[in-house]
């Protein structure tokens, strides 16, 4: 039951790689004993239980059981808070420390790979016989924003964009239909829906009709940046810049920000300070909906494995209007320290060749995407027994698949820079200071044009 639990968080996150430089000699496991001698490994993550198990309880004994010369020193940093974990990264290894190797999101990756942070992919290191080589291997264009100068700097830890999940009991006890799962529905309807299932008692709420990916305790402007590039481009604007200047005194700026205000304030349908825990609110009947990858089912199950849950695709603004049809896309992938010693690289993407695969290797991706919903899109993988009997195990998570043809997905383009912290505080001051979206959009034109 477990592991149909587990082979159903999986499904559309188009993901799982490696990073690298090196090692063409490395057997199928990775393991070369008796050439690595004395050698400590240094990987860092952020937080996320089934990615820390997954790696202590498998993938790190098992590799240094294959290379007793190597260890590993896992380290793993909250991904928001007062010390982020993008924030540590960058200032460890921007002083020419840091770990040897470690996942990021991709947003950090164009800015690394020009301060010289980021060693190249070898494809030898994987089975390829060159840069092209590998590309072809996977799924058309999944590997686009990870290319430089025609050289691979990282590959994915999981790709992802953003579906709904909603509790099917809540829905039923509070005599709501179920949403579709052929269409999407309306930002408005949600908002009308989750309003019906706002609760309260003596004054204090008891659950919340949806969650948002950011709030109070958890400001993280990975999350800030997805929910409001999802809503900005529904309404017709790609970017807060447009042809390379500030746009976010726009129309559409402006309605993306009421959307926000209407959810906390019109419909109360969001409450920012009541959710607590991304991965317990939802499956607890703390909130009703949520926005979120592939990966969110799996957490949530470990936090309660009676969740009932259904995901359907992510709103729109006119469920009629195909154009209005976007979603925001988004991967985390591993990366190699350019600057660590030579044997230190060599280790770490032995390393990642053991935990990801070679070429042709289908066993990897196979636990990566059936354990915790990364997957890792090679064509071997992708027309594998094993991948159609994983998503024949959760057939809703077609939902994720359908997405990448029936959305236009594509990464947020500001997120941790300065604009995306301008992005924060305007959906803050409207969802915080009950700001009308006409001043808030006034006021991030002002912080963009500052910038310039």
């Amino acid at each position: 039951m477990l592991q149909s639990h587990r082979r159903s968080i999986v499904a559309a996150a188009v993901v799982l790689g490696v990073t690298a430089t090196a090692l063409s000699g490395c057997s199928l496991n990775g393991s070369d004993k008796g050439s690595d001698e004395n050698i400590e490994l240094t990987l860092w993550t952020h937080e996320f239980e089934p990615l820390q198990n997954s790696m202590e309880e498998k993938w790190i004994p098992e590799f240094e059981a294959a290379n007793p010369g190597i260890t590993v020193k896992m380290t793993s940093v909250p991904l928001a808070g007062a010390v982020s974990y993008d924030s540590k990264l960058l200032s460890t290894l921007s002083s020419g420390a840091g770990p040897d190797v470690w996942d990021m999101g991709s947003w950090n990756f164009p800015s690394f790979h020009e301060q010289g942070l980021l060693a190249p992919v070898d494809p030898a290191a994987f089975g390829y016989d060159d840069s092209a080589d590998l590309v072809a291997a996977y799924e058309p264009s999944t590997l686009t924003e990870l290319r430089y100068d025609d050289e691979l700097y990282g590959m994915f830890s999981e790709f992802n964009t953003l579906a709904t999940y909603y509790n099917a009991d809540v829905f039923a006890e509070a005599g709501i239909p179920e949403l579709p799962a052929d269409k999407p529905v309306s930002w408005d309807e949600i908002g009308e829906i989750g309003q019906k299932l706002h609760q309260e008692e003596d004054g204090a709420v008891t659950r919340t009709g949806y969650q948002f990916g950011f709030f109070a305790n958890f400001k993280d402007a990975q999350w800030y940046a997805q929910n409001f590039y999802t809503l900005l481009r529904q309404h017709g604007q790609d970017d807060v810049y447009v042809d390379g200047k500030p746009a976010g005194d726009t129309e559409a700026v402006r309605d993306a920000l009421q959307v926000f205000s209407d959810f906390v304030y019109k419909y109360k349908a969001y409450d920012p300070t009541f959710l607590n825990n991304w991965f317990a609110d939802v499956p607890d009947g703390r909130a009703a909906m949520v926005s979120a990858g592939t990966w969110y089912a799996g957490a949530a199950l470990a936090n309660n494995p009676d969740f009932n849950f259904k995901v359907v695709p992510n709103p729109v603004v006119n469920p009629d209007d195909p154009s209005t049809y976007k979603d925001v896309s988004y991967f985390w992938g591993w990366a190699v320290n350019a600057n660590a010693e030579d044997a230190q690289q060599a280790a770490a993407q032995k390393f990642l060749a053991f935990i990801l695969g070679k070429k042709g290797e289908t066993a990897q991706a196979d636990y990566w995407f059936s354990e915790l919903g990364y997957l890792q899109p090679t064509n071997t993988y992708l027309e594998s027994d094993e991948f159609t009997t994983a998503i024949a195990d959760a057939p809703y998570l077609q939902t994720f698949i359908d997405a990448l043809d029936d959305y236009e997905v594509s990464p947020p383009q500001h997120v941790y820079d300065e604009a995306g912290a301008a992005i924060v505080a305007a959906i803050d001051s409207v969802v915080y200071n009950k700001t009308s979206p006409e001043d808030a959009a006034a006021e991030l034109q002002a912080a963009l044009e500052r910038i310039e």
